[in-house]
Formats: C-alpha cells, sequence, structure tokens
C-alpha cells in the first residue's frame, strides 16, 4: 500500500540536512532563499528512493509543494536568535536549525524567506556554479519544492503546540 502523506521528519534526517542560504534580487526587490538538501549518500540505507522520501518528509513539513504549482504561503516559520536561524517543520519538536550570520539580520528586514527543498542529494561543500546547476536540473525535473515563509518577532512566535 503506498503512503498518502510522508512521515514527519526525524530528529537524524533534520540534524543530517544541508542548509545554503543566500540573499538574490529581481530588479530592486531582495529576497532571501534558504535551500535544504540531503548530503550525498554516506550509509548503504542512503538510496535514491529513501533520499526522496526523507526530502518529500521534509517538504510536506514546510508546507511546499512542486515548483509548477503555486507558491504557498508556509506562514511564520523562521526566527532569528543570537546569530542562529531555527525553523519550523510541522509534526515534530524540532526545528531545523542553522548559523545566519549577516543573512539572519537579512532575512530580518525582509520579513520572509524562500524555503526551496531538493529531492536530490547535493553534496554540503557544494556553492556557486555547481549549485546553480543543481537547482536548474532540480526545477526542470520536477524535483524542486517550494515555500514562503515569513520571519517571526521571535523564536517563540514558531512554536506550536505539544506533537505527539
Amino acid at each position: 500500500m503506498q503512503q498518502l502523506t510522508p512521515a514527519v521528519p526525524t530528529l537524524s534526517v533534520i540534524a543530517s540536512l544541508s542548509v545554503r542560504p543566500w540573499v538574490d534580487s529581481i530588479g530592486d526587490q531582495g529576497f532571501a532563499p534558504m535551500l535544504i538538501t540531503h548530503p550525498e549518500p554516506r550509509r548503504d540505507d542512503d538510496t535514491a528512493a529513501a533520499i526522496e522520501s526523507r526530502m518529500l518528509s521534509v517538504a510536506h513539513a514546510l508546507g511546499a509543494a512542486p515548483a509548477h504549482k503555486t507558491l504557498p504561503d508556509a506562514g511564520e516559520r523562521v526566527a532569528v536568535h543570537n546569530d542562529v536561524v531555527l525553523v519550523r517543520l510541522d509534526g515534530t519538536p524540532h526545528a531545523l536549525i542553522t548559523r545566519a550570520g549577516h543573512w539572519g539580520l537579512v532575512i530580518t528586514e525582509i520579513g520572509h524567506v524562500l524555503l526551496a527543498v531538493g529531492l536530490d542529494p547535493l553534496s554540503p561543500p557544494a556553492v556557486g556554479p555547481e549549485v546553480d546547476e543543481y537547482l536548474v536540473a532540480s526545477m526542470n525535473a520536477g524535483r524542486l519544492y517550494f515555500a514562503a515563509a515569513s520571519v517571526a518577532a521571535s523564536a517563540r512566535h514558531i512554536q506550536t503546540e505539544a506533537h505527539p
């Protein structure tokens, strides 16, 4: 029987994710994407199907939809605290956490983050042209999910009620 709703991401999946934040613009309008990917396979159970399933669970927990659909509003889901960005995932008490640096100040000012979840692995040290190639290939193959998230005034505002 096929599972209709992806499983909730486990703490180990969340901790293993690679995050690439940057600032971009279209004309004079700035925006702040955050690409979330799975690292390249490290274990025997890191099959293409297993990685896709994990990343679909992350996309679902972020309220993200495939790139060809209308961009969903994922609500207040991101907060910055002491140079750390926290991203709330539905269905789990665990947050995706990453160092923010200057990007944290930018997203606080802009007020929104474009969350992008890739279904395929990408090497954590990948930068520049390799990331651009990944984005283009993933978009063309329908393997990139997006959501627009608001930046909350504090981490308390992204907390949800107790999870099962």
